[in-house]
């Protein structure tokens, strides 16, 4: 008889499959040559709904308790905030980058439905968040994991998967974005964290976000651009 961890662990690996087979070359130039390909995204997303309603009627409880926060106490409402926060940002992140319909596949079809010219997926965004996270969404998803307040062993054990999984595929997402787009987004990713600001993106955060950044920029301009009083002033003479 099998055990929770090894039907949890079952549908873990069918998902990622899932979702890593409908995503390679082989399989897309494939649906391509079958199916138009502005209805891709949208296919994609209703065989993940379904593999995600699969998962919820399965899942194998463990029945064991890592914490429980008592509702009412302030750790409780701590990570209640910060589950619907990150909840929130997940959605609101979509104001910075690829639409949220057009990520569901829906603003493909609509386009073509319109004869419009089909929107680009990949190309490079820095505006609000993305000026800092190159996948600010995967961030919020993996926070919401991570972010509940009552933790069992089943949803830890989803949580390290979930987390595992999104890295590895933002990271092979980011890939294809240089493959895609090359230098500007080689330089995008030199400037940008993949999911968790480095200390160097705090540090522009701050600048931008205090003004202090652009106060140092224009003293060191005056600075360089002002002659010292103490010094002799050269004068050509003929």
């Amino acid at each position: 008889m099998m055990t929770w961890w090894m039907v949890d662990l079952l549908i873990m690996l069918a998902y990622g499959l899932q979702h890593t087979v409908l995503t390679t070359k082989v399989l897309v130039r494939g649906y391509n040559a079958i199916l138009p390909a502005w209805s891709w995204n949208i296919s994609y997303s209703i065989m993940s709904v379904i593999t995600l309603l699969l998962a919820f009627h399965f899942w194998a409880p463990s029945g064991v308790y890592i914490f429980y926060l008592t509702p009412g106490s302030i750790p409780f409402h701590l990570m209640t905030i910060s589950l619907a926060a990150s909840l929130f940002f997940f959605f609101f992140c979509f104001k910075y980058t690829t639409s949220f319909w057009q990520w569901l596949g829906v603003r493909q079809v609509a386009a073509r439905l319109k004869n419009e010219q089909m929107p680009a997926y990949y190309r490079v965004r820095q505006q609000g968040i993305k000026k800092y996270i190159r996948f600010p969404h995967h961030t919020c998803l993996i926070l919401l994991f991570w972010t509940h307040p009552v933790m069992t062993l089943d949803t830890l054990f989803l949580a390290i998967g979930a987390t595992i999984y999104l890295y590895l595929g933002t990271y092979h997402q980011d890939l294809r974005g240089l493959a895609m787009i090359g230098e500007s987004w080689q330089q995008y990713r030199n400037d940008t964290a993949l999911l968790i600001p480095t200390p160097k993106v705090l540090k522009r955060m701050y600048r931008d976000f205090t003004g202090k950044g652009d106060s140092e920029i224009e003293a060191k301009t005056a600075q360089q651009n002002t002659t010292p009083t103490d010094q002799p002033i050269a004068v050509e003479t003929n």
